[in-house]
């Protein structure tokens, strides 16, 4: 009986050295072709990291342009509201000249004439002042317009790349998962060696 059960503890012994040692080859094996993952795993880790770095500075210029242009928009709306103050002066001028008109015509009737003559050039020169103002006025809200543009665009493009920066750290913590994984694979393999080492020393 003791003799049969030596036979079968020395032929499982056998058995598990076999078993253990093909594990060893297949882990070799499948170490290489691991390693070879894991250094490509970390190239792509390397250029992912270097396109999420570009497209940060390029979402950082965008910000910088968007400030500029938010502050040419300001400067823009800033003259609107120096050119509409000019409007209003030039208006009170009209008011004002109108009303020497009467107190001259009150003062000076024989002059009447004459002053009228002297009145509708000054009116003239202010209507023409104020058509120049109206006219500056209109191309400064055409300016205002192109720079409201020239902001949606900057805010579309920043958001295109907070989009593109989103798929690429996806793409990065899916990178992580895998590279998770196949540690978790070496380990295994590492412990399944381990025990079978434990089992032929136990069966000796």
């Amino acid at each position: 009986m003791k003799k049969l059960t030596k036979t079968a503890i020395a032929l499982f012994g056998a058995t598990t050295l076999g078993f253990a040692g093909f594990g060893a080859y297949a882990f070799a094996d499948n170490f290489w072709l691991g390693h070879n993952n894991m250094v490509r795993i970390n190239n792509d880790l390397d250029q992912l990291s270097q396109t999420i770095k570009n497209k940060n500075d390029q979402l950082t210029k965008a910000k910088s342009d968007l400030a500029d242009a938010q502050n040419q928009l300001k400067d823009a709306q800033s003259s609107q509201s120096d050119l509409q103050s000019k409007l209003t002066n030039a208006q009170n001028q009209l008011k004002s000249v109108q009303d020497q008109l009467k107190q001259a015509q009150d003062q000076q009737k024989s002059d009447q004439d004459s002053f009228n003559q002297q009145l509708q050039a000054k009116e003239q020169e202010i209507q023409e002042k104020i058509q120049e103002t109206q006219q500056a006025i209109t191309d400064g809200n055409a300016k205002v317009k192109a720079k409201q543009q020239e902001v949606d665009k900057a805010n579309q493009q920043v958001s295109d790349l907070n989009n593109k920066i989103n798929d690429l750290t996806n793409q990065l913590n899916q990178k992580n998962q895998d590279n998770q994984d196949l540690s978790q694979a070496v380990k295994e393999a590492q412990d399944t060696r381990d025990h079978a080492d434990t089992v032929v020393n136990n069966s000796k």
